[in-house]
C-alpha cells in the first residue's frame, strides 16, 4: 500500500510539472491543459496499473504484453522528459540571473518557451528512441583477466545476469543472447540472480532456451530479488531442472580446478545477514573461492569471509541516467571491478532490462572472466 500511495504521489507531481512546464504558461484552452496532464499521469502511473491488471488478469497475454510494451515506453519518456525539463530549466534560470536578466534568455518569455518545448520534447523522443535500441540490442562482451597464484590452468568464467525473463520480452532477442554466450566457450557460466521476473508457467519457451547455455563445468546460479518477487521455490526448481546448479547460502566445489563456488540468496528481509555455516562446506583452504550475490552492498563484510572474487549485479549500472547517482548511494557501488580487501568485486550491467525497455549510458553486458596463473 505504501507503494502505491508513494507512486500517486510522484505521478501527480511529476504531471503536474510537466503540464505546466509545456502548456500551463500558454493561452490554450483548459481542456489541452488537462488532456496533457492526465496522458502524463497515466504514463508515470504505468507500473502501478500494469501491477494490478497483471493481478488481476484482466486481459490475454498478447493484450497485456502489448500494454506492457506500450505502456513502460511511455513511462521512460516521461521520465526522460521530466529531467530534461528541470536540468534545462535549471540552467536556463541561472544563466538568465547570472547574466543580469537579459531579455534573451528571459524564461518567462511565452513565445521563447513555446519554441524550447518543442525542442525539448524532440530531443526526448530521439533520446527514448536511443535509450530503447541500446535496452533490447546484443549486449555488449566485457572482458577482464585476474592473476592468482591458487590456480595452475586458465580457467574462463561467463557471468550473467539481470536477464529479467517476463512473457513480453521476444524470446528471438533472448536466443541471440544465447547463442553469442555460447560462442564464448566459457568453462564456468556464472548467473547471480533475477533471472527469472515472471510466473514459470508463462516462461516455457524461454526456460527453453536459457536450458541451451553450455559451459565444461555447468552454469551456477544464486537467487536475486526478482526470484523472491515471483516466487523463489519454483523458480529455483524450475532452474534445476533444466539442469542448473543452485546456490544458496552453499558452495560447490570443482575439484580438478581448485576452484570453488559458492552463493547467497538476495533475500531483502534477511539480507543483513553475517553468518553463513554451510557456505563452505566442500572447500579447501587453498581453494580459489567466487561468491555469486547478486546485491553488492555488503560486499565488504562477504569479502571479509574469505572469498577472492564476488560477482554481482543488481544495480543495472544506473540504466538510465541520472539514475546513476541513486543506485550508486543506495548500494555503495555501480558498475564494473572494485578492490575490496585482498579480493575483487565484479557488477555487470547486467543482459536485460527492467522496467522500461530503455538504457542510457549503462549499455547491456555479459563479462568473460579469464582466470590465469600467476607466474
Amino acid at each position: 500500500m505504501f507503494f502505491f500511495y508513494a507512486s500517486l504521489v510522484i505521478a501527480v507531481a511529476c504531471s503536474l510539472i510537466t503540464e505546466r512546464t509545456l502548456v500551463g504558461y500558454n493561452n490554450v484552452h483548459w481542456a489541452i491543459k488537462l488532456g496533457v496532464f492526465l496522458i502524463f499521469l497515466a504514463a508515470w502511473f504505468t507500473p502501478a496499473t500494469l501491477s494490478i491488471i497483471r493481478r488481476r488478469m484482466w486481459f490475454n497475454d498478447a493484450f497485456y504484453n502489448f500494454c506492457a510494451d506500450f505502456g513502460y515506453i511511455c513511462f521512460g519518456f516521461a521520465f526522460i522528459l521530466f529531467v530534461l525539463i528541470f536540468v534545462r530549466d535549471g540552467i536556463w534560470f541561472s544563466s538568465y540571473y547570472i547574466s543580469g536578466r537579459k531579455p534573451l534568455l528571459d524564461p518567462f518569455n511565452i513565445s521563447v518557451l513555446t519554441k524550447v518545448n518543442i525542442i525539448t520534447v524532440i530531443f526526448a523522443v530521439v533520446l527514448s528512441a536511443y535509450g530503447f535500441y541500446e535496452a533490447v540490442k546484443l549486449p555488449q562482451v566485457k572482458r577482464f583477466t585476474i592473476y592468482t597464484d591458487k590456480i595452475n590452468t586458465e580457467i574462463s568464467i561467463l557471468q550473467i545476469n539481470d536477464l529479467h525473463l517476463h512473457r513480453n520480452k521476444p524470446v528471438k532477442d533472448f536466443a541471440a543472447m544465447v547463442d553469442l554466450a555460447n560462442s564464448l566457450h566459457p568453462d564456468i557460466i556464472a548467473m547471480p540472480g533475477d533471472i527469472i521476473d515472471d510466473s514459470v508457467g508463462q516462461l516455457v519457451p524461454h526456460l527453453e532456451t536459457l536450458a541451451k547455455l553450455q559451459s565444461k563445468y555447468g552454469v551456477f546460479v544464486s537467487p536475486g530479488n526478482h526470484e523472491y518477487y515471483i516466487g523463489l521455490i519454483p523458480s529455483m526448481w524450475q532452474m534445476e531442472q533444466i539442469g542448473f546448479h543452485i546456490l544458496s547460502e552453499n558452495g560447490i566445489r570443482i575439484d580438478e580446478l581448485n576452484l570453488f563456488i559458492a552463493g547467497i540468496p538476495d533475500n531483502p528481509s534477511v539480507r543483513k545477514m553475517k553468518e553463513y555455516p554451510r557456505l563452505f562446506d566442500g572447500s579447501e583452504p587453498y581453494d580459489y573461492r567466487i561468491l555469486l550475490a547478486h546485491n553488492p552492498t555488503l560486499s565488504k563484510e562477504y569479502m571479509a569471509l574469505g572469498f577472492d572474487l564476488q560477482l554481482s549485479a543488481h544495480t543495472h549500472g544506473g540504466q538510465i541516467f541520472p539514475f546513476h547517482i541513486m543506485v550508486k548511494w543506495v548500494n555503495n557501488y555501480l558498475s564494473g571491478q572494485y578492490k575490496i580487501g585482498k579480493g575483487i568485486l565484479h557488477i555487470s550491467n547486467g543482459a536485460g532490462y527492467w522496467g522500461p525497455p530503455m538504457r542510457i549510458l549503462a549499455p547491456s553486458d555479459i563479462t568473460l572472466i579469464t582466470l590465469k596463473p600467476r607466474q
